[in-house]
């Protein structure tokens, strides 16, 4: 992993997409300014979802050329998948309200994968996305332990949830471990300092999901060699210390057979409307009570009363991949998939060969989006904008196949040739 250095002066075009990068990303990760109801009785949230698009549009006029190939297959990707969201939402049971929430779905995706695209993809701008992520989450940890003093929820002046929250934090986990990667010991020792204070506020969180997530995530890596085994057993001492130490704080209630019955049945449920309404989906968080009404539930800690009033009560499925299979439809969800499938994959076979020129290795970004995969199986993660921006600006950092390294010569040599703001031809 390449040593921090100074970064290289910014271009005038770059500074205007920065302002609004970072205040995207400070916006969606402490939702301040609060995110005022635009449209009234609508949940969605609007604010996050326009400030995401303004910034996705800011970084595709001022961003350099090239960034963005019309032929690639990323950008017919993106294209597919927003057509295919956009008439779902149009002809989904709720219109108005799944095409809010489809809009705000694309752009805070869209908005974090193409922006790390267009300005990420240099080893300066990598850096200082780093140092950003790293104040972010400092002030995240700051904000999660003063609410918990004060009220006993760490999402307290945050959010009025906790899995956001812990799934942001997750995210953010890549800032940290970029510093292990360093030669300067005390930025390794700020690295270490950060990813405990991290790990307790996940146990505060009372999520039992987001305390052995980690844990397991890591074992997958030992096992595959990308983490060495004398690392693996430190990082289990370390964690068993902490959940030691706060283990009256997690709901160790969730491991009984009767808590997981809603999500266990959701599986089924889920699959029973989707074979109603296979390409389109029937609207993201559309209500799903009359598909109740002739569906037995299977699951024997549940009966069909408790799972009528817990799905009225609970809109989606708490799993995001049922989420998208029932409000979008078979065929957004496969093809999304297949694309989130193909740039883990060729991150993961950069783990074991590094590319040269990069700031951050691929260890660093498969560990936090790994984790964050894992979590949206317990909760609809991409239907909240500061997961689904900061989960998808890690994807686009992946390098593009056939990517040489990038340097600052080049990309200072293109902006001179072609003045310091020009749009994207």
């Amino acid at each position: 992993m390449a040593a921090p250095s100074e970064p290289a002066a910014m271009t005038r075009s770059e500074k205007i997409i920065w302002i609004f990068f970072a205040a995207t990303c400070c916006q969606l990760a402490f939702q301040y300014p609060p995110s005022w109801s635009l449209v009234a009785g609508e949940r969605t949230n609007l604010f996050s979802g326009l400030l995401c698009f303004l910034t996705l549009m800011v970084a595709v006029i001022f961003g350099r050329r090239g960034a963005i190939n019309l032929r690639s297959p990323e950008f017919l990707i993106s294209a597919a998948l927003m057509v295919v969201a956009g008439i779902s939402g149009l002809f989904s049971l709720t219109p108005l309200s799944s095409s809010f929430r489809v809009f705000v779905l694309l752009a805070s995706g869209l908005g974090g994968f193409w922006c790390a695209r267009i300005l990420l993809q240099t080893p300066e701008n990598q850096r200082r996305l780093t140092g950003l992520c790293l104040w972010i989450l400092g002030g995240l940890l700051v904000l999660s332990f003063l609410g918990y003093f004060i009220t006993g929820y760490i999402e307290h002046f945050i959010s009025d949830r906790s899995h956001p929250l812990t799934n942001v934090i997750l995210l953010l986990s890549f800032a940290p471990l970029t510093l292990l990667g360093q030669k300067s010991r005390p930025l390794m020792v700020l690295g270490i300092i950060l990813l405990g204070l991290s790990y307790i506020t996940l146990c505060l969180s009372e999520r039992i999901s987001v305390v052995f997530i980690p844990l397991g995530v890591c074992l997958v890596g030992a096992c595959f060699g990308t983490l060495r085994w004398k690392h693996f057993v430190l990082i289990c001492l370390v964690m068993a210390l902490v959940v030691g130490a706060f283990h009256q704080k997690i709901l160790w209630f969730k491991l009984s057979k009767t808590y997981p019955a809603y999500r266990v049945e959701s599986f089924p449920f889920s699959w029973t409307i989707v074979k109603k309404y296979p390409w389109l989906g029937i609207g993201l968080r559309a209500p799903r009570e009359k598909f109740v009404q002739d569906y037995q539930p299977t699951y024997p800690a549940v009966t069909k009363e408790e799972f009528a009033r817990v799905t009225h009560d609970i809109v989606s499925a708490d799993n995001q991949f049922l989420t998208l299979l029932v409000g979008l439809g078979v065929p957004f969800t496969l093809t999304y998939l297949a694309a989130v499938g193909i740039l883990l994959a060729r991150l993961a076979g950069l783990a074991f060969k590094p590319p040269p020129g990069r700031f951050l290795h691929p260890l660093v970004l498969l560990f936090p989006l790994t984790v964050g995969l894992v979590h949206f199986q317990f909760f609809d993660g991409l239907l909240f904008p500061q997961s689904c921006w900061f989960f998808h600006l890690l994807l686009g950092l992946i390098p593009p196949r056939g990517a040489g390294p990038a340097t600052a010569e080049l990309r200072t040599q293109e902006n001179l040739s072609r003045g310091s703001i020009t749009p994207i031809g």
